[in-house]
């Protein structure tokens, strides 16, 4: 299946609780009448400081929905219909921005649930292509993130930013990222208070990554809809 996923922003003022129901009750089944959708899976952004004292901004994103289709023609007939959807929910959904990704699984080592992952997206140096960054993120700096890791991450994918989408709004033009799954907060925390594993990470990433954008959150993670299990 192709990969769309969407960064969102609550209104001011909503809670956590209001945006979660009215991004799943309200906002998904509008998605859904666009055809095309075959799952649909909501993160919401749990409180945390990550990476905050690396150089790397904090986030403002409330959530992000990974939302999978057919083949691209189904995602791109659904995305051009997507602006007047957003502009209908802008009093709870306040900002989005979208990618176009390739999913590409790099382990599995627990396929039980699991109740914290990392999302982390970059933009790539200006003088390196997306395809050789990614080429460089799949290989030499998962290998990396592997020889620091001590086993405390279980399931790991990077996603891709297609090669022919670029972003409509530059300040959201990322080229990939991860997401990465922990069996428990306290293990992911222990992860990003490693310095000796940061540094490591944040010495690689400087090759080919513009980190002063580079985007880290927490969430969980929820199924809202899988039409093969309907």
């Amino acid at each position: 299946m192709t990969k769309l996923m969407t960064l969102v922003e609550a209104a001011e003022g909503v809670s956590h609780e209001d945006f979660a129901a009215h991004w799943r009750d309200r906002f998904l089944p509008d998605l859904k009448r666009l055809g095309g959708l075959q799952k649909a899976v909501h993160h919401h952004v749990r409180p945390s400081e990550i990476r905050e004292d690396g150089g790397v901004p904090a986030n403002k994103w409330s959530g992000v929905g990974c939302y999978y289709y057919d083949n691209r023609a189904a995602l791109d007939a659904a995305l051009a219909q997507a602006a007047p959807l957003f502009a209908a929910h802008r009093d709870i959904i306040a900002a989005y921005t979208h990618l176009i990704v390739d999913e590409i699984w790099m382990y599995d080592r627990d396929p039980s649930h699991l109740p914290i992952k990392m999302f982390a997206f970059f933009k790539r140096q200006p003088q390196i292509s997306r395809a050789d960054a990614l080429l460089y993120y799949r290989t030499t700096h998962a290998a990396i993130g592997e020889s620091v890791n001590r086993n405390r991450t279980v399931r790991y994918v990077q996603n891709h930013v297609a090669l022919d989408y670029t972003n409509p709004d530059a300040t959201y033009n990322y080229d990939g990222g991860p997401e990465i799954w922990f069996k428990s907060m306290d293990v992911a925390l222990d992860l990003f208070g490693d310095a000796e594993a940061m540094a490591t990470l944040g010495k690689d990433e400087a090759t080919f990554v513009v980190r002063s954008e580079l985007l880290n959150f927490l969430t969980d993670e929820v199924v809202v809809f899988d039409a093969a299990a309907a």
